[in-house]
């Protein structure tokens, strides 16, 4: 049972995904309700109750709680953004759930901005709802992004992109981004001459676009041989719209970009994303935005105190928003009335005025969502046909090699042969008893994992899951190392820093350190759950560990999965020794490790 819910500022339903038996559990609550229960008023009614004690609870007091747990075994997780609420109804884990729903979040920002409104479009709403269907149809280790390739085919597909940017045209917009995503795992990128490098979480974003699309395009035929595939509904004609991005600064997606996607070949698809040139007021809108959200629930608390220091913020955010605004020359009158009700706002909170500060507070925002309409350009139109036609002659030599990547990493046994392949340790005879392995650089967002043909008579996909599932957990509660039994398999995970060097590869220099200011397990217990697609958790517990410093650490995981009958001080030892070896690794020729990433 599963159901996934957005809920506005008056409680009426806004996007629903939910399966047949969400639909007989509400039944069942509610005997008087129509046979019909799809009608989103319906279920509106039905979980309104428990929307609004959410509400409350946080608005009013304070006491914000993210989940219920039910006797019957349903879990219910919340989450508020911009006075809309989000929930997911179902029967998994705790933590599992909480992830999902952070993920959910997520994907609005990325299609929506901060105007989460637009998913009242049928558009948005299918949107939405593919990149929740293809969220787990990558790789089996959630928040990270794999990178696959070969010598060869990298170059070859370095140069073709090259290639295809003289062939684009993005004017009057100059910075860019070319990308070919291998299933969901990337192969090449360029990027024009001073563009803002792309994040883990927008590489993973980019490829669950891909991956959706993908899965579109192979349940369609095609019109002819030469003809590109079936326009992606929830796209424009030319499969392109305009998607946000991740800022430094905030960590959310806010950076309007406009996104085009193309098909090479199967599962092998032509990315292209445009910078718009709106950071400064992306960033800036967004701050302003998450500023006044929590004034208006302090003016809900009467929480006088804090009043005066959020007003300050929101004033100082608010310059920021107008002076962005200005550059990119947006209308002045919007500057000017931005401007005016936060005079407005400052005086009806400190004086005695005819105007509540709860209606200034409101009409605040409403300049505001002003300021957001500017922030949805237009998109433009770059005729990526022939570039894509171009990409697809250069790479045919390698697609079916690609093809067998896309699903593939490397074998566990003794190191490949073919030509251009980098030839691998021989794992199985030095490390007795290990049958599988996850390497994850966790702030780079890069992993290496043998391929799960070689084990899958001993090791399921779901088994997997549930190993790095409960490698989260444990790492929620504090633990930097573990291991346990899991039937007939003995699992052995730890986490580490390294401080990061400039100029050297991963992993190459680097020496595992302690943290500068050790976290208290409750501090970590307090964050949310591991393995989204934003990285919350690394990051805050980067910054909790070593304050003022995080950018130069990184934080390493590695999971091992043995026979159960592998002695436990053995199987750590071997994990030491196996982390040492994929760092080492790492850390050679980027352009044929790149094989194995």
């Amino acid at each position: 049972m599963k159901a996934i819910l957005i809920f506005d500022s008056v409680n009426d339903l806004l996007f629903s995904k939910w399966d047949d038996m969400f639909i007989k559990r509400m039944k069942f609550f509610n005997e008087q309700v129509n046979e019909d229960l799809n009608d989103s008023h319906n279920v509106s009614q039905l979980l309104s109750p428990i929307i609004t004690s959410q509400r409350v609870m946080a608005a009013q007091f304070g006491n914000t709680y993210s989940s219920m747990q039910c006797k019957d075994k349903t879990t219910i997780v919340f989450d508020e953004w911009l006075d809309h609420v989000l929930m997911i109804v179902s029967e998994d884990k705790l933590e599992d759930a909480h992830r999902e729903l952070l993920d959910c979040k997520t994907f609005v920002q990325h299609i929506c901005g901060q105007n989460i409104n637009m998913l009242h479009s049928p558009v948005h709403q299918e949107w939405m709802s593919v990149l929740i269907t293809n969220r787990g149809k990558g790789d089996s280790i959630p928040g990270a992004s794999g990178v696959i390739g070969e010598s060869g085919a990298t170059a070859t597909a370095l140069n073709a992109l090259k290639t295809a940017a003289k062939e684009i045209k993005c004017s009057p917009y100059h910075h860019y981004h070319l990308m070919l995503f291998v299933g969901d795992k990337l192969l090449a990128l360029y990027s024009s001459r001073g563009s803002e490098d792309l994040t883990p979480p927008d590489l993973i974003l980019i490829s669950i676009q891909c991956v959706a699309a993908q899965e579109y395009w192979k349940d369609v035929e095609r019109i002819s041989d030469d003809a590109m595939k079936i326009r992606l509904p929830w796209l424009s004609e030319e499969n392109s719209a305009i998607v946000n991005l991740c800022a430094s600064t905030t960590g959310s997606p806010c950076l309007p970009y406009s996104m085009h996607l193309a098909e090479v070949a199967p599962r092998i698809t032509f990315a292209v994303l445009i910078d718009m040139e709106l950071r400064e007021a992306g960033t800036a809108v967004h701050v302003s935005n998450q500023i006044l959200s929590n004034l208006k629930r302090l003016l809900l608390q009467r929480n006088l105190e804090m009043l005066p220091s959020t007003l300050d913020a929101l004033e100082a955010s608010l310059k920021k928003t107008t002076d962005a605004l200005r550059k990119n020359k947006a209308n002045a009158n919007l500057c000017t009335r931005l401007t005016s009700r936060m005079l407005e706002l400052r005086k009806s909170c400190t004086t005695t005025t005819p105007l509540t500060p709860e209606t200034t507070a409101t009409a605040m925002h409403t300049a505001l969502e002003a300021a957001i309409e500017y922030l949805k350009p237009d998109i433009p139109s770059i005729k990526n046909i022939q570039a894509s036609k171009e990409l697809k002659n250069i790479l045919t030599p390698y697609v079916e090699f690609l093809q067998v990547k896309a699903m593939r990493y490397f074998t566990l046994g003794s190191g490949a042969e073919d030509s251009g392949s980098l030839t691998l340790h021989k794992y199985v005879e030095e490390f007795p008893g290990l049958i599988h392995f996850i390497y994850v650089d966790r702030t780079t967002g890069r992993f290496m994992a043998p391929d799960m043909a070689d084990c899958v008579d001993m090791l399921s996909p779901d088994t997997v899951k549930r190993v790095v599932s409960r490698t989260f957990s444990m790492l929620h509660e504090g633990y930097s190392a573990a291991t346990w039994r899991r039937g007939a398999l003995h699992v052995c995970a730890v986490t580490w820093w390294e401080r990061r060097e400039a100029g050297a590869g991963a992993g190459a220099g680097a020496a595992a350190l302690d943290a500068a200011r050790a976290p208290h397990p409750a501090a970590v217990r307090a964050l949310p759950p591991p393995g989204d697609i934003l990285g919350t958790f690394y990051r805050q517990l980067l910054e909790l560990a070593f304050p003022n410093e995080s950018q130069e650490v990184s934080m390493k995981e590695l999971i091992c999965v043995h026979v159960g009958l592998v002695p436990a001080p053995t199987a750590v030892q071997q994990a030491r020794r196996l982390a040492h070896s994929v760092r080492e690794l790492a850390a050679v020729d980027r352009a044929a490790a790149a094989d194995l990433l």
